[in-house]
């Protein structure tokens, strides 16, 4: 019988410590569970880019929040706030003047549970924050979680901008030189929350102050505020900002000095020069009557008001002399040989000089009556609105040819310089016109335009038999005819040639300055136009690779010849400015209500300055790599008269010495319904 229950005793403990060993294998097995999980928890808290931190509220017998205690914070703690070593200790150990308003806030979250966003300033710490709190834990523990960050660099911008914003409405509405001087002193002076603030104007070595503003009952400096004191002289001449945090005990300060900061209460101050060409020419001063630690902000922000006062004090300075000295402009600009107007956006004329008025044999009274759109030509009225739009609208000056209307009804050919006027806030508010009588300039042009066309036509006729005989000429030689004839024959007929087309050019200005230059208009193939066309130039070069990429295009309506010698005269020039050889891409494209048609060469392209006036008549690119290439200047000129002509437009993109793209657009053909 003891030995069965010997038996049962030896299971029954068998047992036990077999339940013990797992338990102590799920023990070990929990432990590891959780050191996995607490070394997870610390990479994940460490790897937060805010800093964040747990705390331990303490409160009275009342429950009034008197302080907390670090319970746990992460790697960026100390970064964000500057506090070493805080765990276990409290926040009023580490700095005791920080603000109630800390501890209040993360007391009521603890009693509450009720989480909180906000931004707030730390003034013992230094920082602005950026919080969000909430409570962790048991209530009991009393314990917060917060998550922050200082804010402080982006809240110093954001108060500089504003402060900047209200200077800037401050200066726009003055424009005298003093009373900007008082306006910005006192607005620098209550931004800063100074004692004094003043702004001198610095002449042949000397500080002139135009304006000191200071507290109530403060003594004012005098009229050359530490001008005598040696350090801060150097400091000015060298154009370093002079910062002083208490006068009392500031090494850089030499005993003069010392005592005159004291006389006059200026035991912090900031001088910021303002250097112009190597030279002080101003400077601006702030003051308080106590010690101050300066930030680097508030350096900068009377660095900005210094600069920034300069400025519109020399602006003020240059209108007044301005208008001292209008009378004498006036009588400059009444004895110019130019007409000149002033005319606001509307038209409306608001000052015309004498010669305009002669030119237009009007009164001056009666064109300040009148509205300049009055006096121009009517087929002129719609260009020079569309040149006068883009002008309002993008600020920028143009030169225009146009007719104008005498007052007995006659025309003048004028050339007007447009120029914008622009208010204080750099919007256009007026345009300027200086225009020139180019009446005898156009009946010249008028009289060689009739002369070529009279010579061009009577040049034609010749010049095609002379061409008829050449190529009877060719069309007899053979074999057996002397070389030196077959050589002589085929370069006349290519003069002959080169002569015909040159007429035909000439015929075809003459006609465009006479508005005769007329269309055969039809739905035209543009791609299969410019197949031809490819085809025939790539014939005339055998350096030149013409590459044709075309896009499925809608018809156009267009005269077939006049729009193949626009290709062609196109073509011609990429070879000929492109003597090395290479490509030439001709593409089209469909672009919305109009197709487009480029051809690119990769020669020598077309310098900035030219590219405005290439399309003009008898115009050349004056460059030594253009000199060795013939031509007239007609060719271009005569492409954008055709092109405008089919109610399109021609245009280039060029980069000298990479090449060019000349381009023109044509509206798609619709069937009327």
């Amino acid at each position: 019988m003891e030995n069965n229950d010997d038996s049962v005793l030896a299971a029954s403990l068998e047992s036990s410590l077999l339940d013990l060993r797992r338990a102590e294998e799920t023990i070990k097995y929990q432990h590891r569970q959780l050191y996995r999980m607490e070394v997870r928890y610390n990479e994940l808290f460490n790897s937060l880019g805010d800093a964040f931190c747990v705390i331990e509220v303490l409160f009275d017998n009342d429950d009034h929040p008197m302080d907390y205690r670090f319970l746990k914070v992460n790697s960026v703690f100390e970064e964000q706030t500057g506090i070493k070593d805080p765990l276990g200790r409290t926040m009023r150990e580490i700095a005791p003047e920080h603000e109630q308003h800390w501890f209040d806030t993360y007391g009521r979250i603890a009693l509450t549970g009720e989480s909180l966003r906000f931004e707030h300033r730390a003034e013992a710490l230094g920082r602005f924050y950026d919080v969000y709190a909430f409570r962790i834990g048991d209530p009991k523990d009393a314990q917060v979680a917060i998550l922050f960050k200082d804010i402080a660099e982006r809240k110093r911008r954001e108060e500089l901008q504003a402060y900047l914003l209200r200077l800037s409405d401050t200066l726009r509405s003055l424009s005298d030189a003093v009373q900007i001087q008082e306006a910005v002193t006192q607005l620098a002076m209550d931004q800063l929350a100074a004692d004094r603030c003043y702004y001198c104007e610095i002449e042949n070595g000397n500080a002139i102050i135009r304006s000191n503003t200071v507290r109530s009952n403060l003594p004012l400096s005098s009229n050359a505020p530490f001008s005598n004191f040696t350090i801060v002289t150097n400091a000015i001449n060298a154009g370093q900002p002079f910062v002083v945090y208490d006068a009392h005990t500031e090494p850089a300060l030499d005993e003069v000095s010392r005592q005159a900061c004291i006389q006059f209460q200026a035991i912090s101050l900031i001088v910021i020069p303002v250097v112009k060409e190597g030279k002080p020419r101003g400077g601006l001063g702030v003051a308080c009557c106590a010690p101050r630690k300066w930030d680097a902000g508030e350096i900068e922000l009377v660095k900005e008001t210094a600069e920034r006062t300069w400025i519109a004090v020399e602006q003020a300075k240059a209108g007044e002399a301005l208008r001292e000295s209008e009378e004498n402009y006036r009588s400059i600009v009444n004895q110019s040989i130019a007409g000149i107007l002033k005319v606001c956006l509307s038209g409306n004329i608001m000052f015309t000089n004498d010669q305009f008025s002669s030119m237009l044999g009007y009164s001056g009274s009666e064109l300040l009556k009148l509205n300049v759109n009055d006096l121009i030509y009517a087929e002129d009225q719609e260009r020079n609105r569309l040149a006068f739009t883009a002008l309002v609208s993008a600020g920028t000056a143009y030169e225009i040819e146009k007719r104008l209307v005498r007052k007995d009804g006659g025309m003048v050919w004028v050339n007007n310089h447009i120029s914008p006027i622009f208010d204080k806030r750099g919007k256009v508010e007026a345009a300027t016109i200086v225009s020139i009588d180019i009446s005898r300039q156009k009946e010249l042009e008028r009289q060689k335009d009739e002369f070529i066309g009279i010579a061009s036509h009577e040049l034609k006729t010749p010049i095609t038999s002379i061409k008829a005989y050449g190529e009877i000429l060719a069309g007899l030689m053979d074999k057996s005819t002397a070389p030196i004839i077959v050589q002589l024959v085929t370069k006349m007929n290519a003069q002959v040639i080169r002569l015909v087309k040159l007429i035909y050019s000439l015929l075809n200005t003459s006609r465009i300055s006479g508005g005769q230059l007329t269309l055969q208009l039809e739905p035209v193939d543009l791609n299969a136009l410019l197949g031809e066309h490819v085809l025939q130039g790539q014939l005339t070069t055998s350096k030149h690779h013409i590459a044709f990429v075309e896009q499925q295009l809608p018809l156009v309506f267009a005269d077939t010849e006049r729009l193949g010698q626009v290709v062609d005269n196109l073509l011609s020039n990429a070879i000929k400015y492109a003597p090395k050889g290479g490509d030439i891409l001709v593409r089209t494209e469909s672009r919305d209500d109009y197709v487009r048609v480029s051809i690119v060469d990769f020669g020598m392209g077309i310098p900035k300055a030219a590219q405005e006036k290439i399309f003009d008549r008898f115009y050349r690119v004056k460059e030594a790599s253009t000199e060795a290439v013939s031509g007239i200047g007609l060719g271009l000129y005569i492409c954008r008269e055709i092109i405008e002509k089919h109610q399109g437009r021609m245009g280039v993109e060029s980069v000298q010495d990479e090449g060019s793209t000349f381009y023109f657009e044509l509206p798609i053909y619709r069937i009327s319904e």
